[in-house]
């Protein structure tokens, strides 16, 4: 009997988590899939992948992770990186170009809207499930605005380190998100992708003397402040097809594979060049 999921479980199936080791410190962040073209990429920012030359990926319901070399390429303007995979597990999901609003639906949202993020914050996640942790927030500056003449807009909500890369989506739901068919859940329920979470606001308070240098060590704390910058996803689009377009100037990898095989503590097989 096929499995049949609601809206939400479905958007948690698109997230994958991503681990990089950047000399003795792990770093996470969060990537999700997306087809298009007939062709599955791996979408997050430039600045979660910048530098590895392997990376760890833990995709929903996975109990170890999967390595594939950085093969991804990056938006020249914007803090994006996408990457294509050959393969994914058959229980996860991918958004698709459907999903991306359109200018008019984008000038039609009020200037203050719920929207919905899913990811993996400083790395957490639901370990015994292998989920990841979706969260809510709102618009903080109109959508249909580009936020500092760049295509980007505000969300006010909790953004941390590990949320790089969460996808942002805005949900309309006629009915109530019971157990029916997929094809019911789309009949009643539309999802938009908004975006890609790029970075959030930190406020810094540093206490500090007129003297040079000062009597005493300077103390500063950095406290996050609960607005985050979303990158449009229709620069998702752009990037996609840049890479396909053989005269752009955005630099063109290999197809990224995926290595068939679980961390074991044995020494990473690479594919040859």
């Amino acid at each position: 009997m096929r499995e049949i999921l609601t809206v939400g479980e479905q958007l948690l199936r698109t997230t994958v988590l991503i681990n990089i080791k950047k000399g003795i410190s792990l770093i996470s962040g969060t990537g999700f899939l997306f087809s298009s073209h007939q062709n599955i990429f791996l979408v997050t920012n430039k600045h979660v992948i910048e530098g590895a030359r392997e990376i760890e990926l833990k995709f929903y319901g996975q109990n170890g992770f999967i390595v594939i070399e950085n093969n991804f390429v990056a938006s020249l303007q914007y803090d994006i990186a996408i990457c294509e995979l050959n393969d994914i597990p058959p229980s996860i999901k991918t958004l698709t170009p459907n999903q991306i609003p359109t200018r008019k639906q984008l000038e039609n949202f009020d200037a203050i809207e719920d929207i919905l993020f899913i990811g993996y914050p400083t790395g957490i996640y639901d370990t015994y499930n292998n989920s990841p942790i979706a969260r809510k927030g709102i618009t903080a500056t109109p959508i249909a605005l580009d936020y500092e003449g760049k295509y980007q807009f505000l969300i006010d909500a909790s953004i941390f380190p590990g949320s790089s890369g969460s996808p942002v989506f805005i949900i309309f739901q006629d009915a109530h998100p019971a157990k029916v068919s997929e094809s019911a859940c789309a009949e009643s329920t539309q999802v938009l992708l908004l975006g890609i979470i790029a970075e959030g606001y930190v406020f810094g308070n540093s206490i500090e003397t007129c003297c040079s240098p000062p009597p005493f060590p300077v103390i500063t704390t950095r406290q996050m402040i609960d607005l985050g910058i979303v990158i449009k996803s229709s620069e998702l689009i752009k990037l996609i097809n840049d890479m396909r377009n053989p005269h752009s100037l955005i630099k063109k990898p290999f197809n990224s594979s995926l290595l068939n095989e679980e961390k074991t503590g044995k020494k990473m097989k690479r594919p040859a060049d």
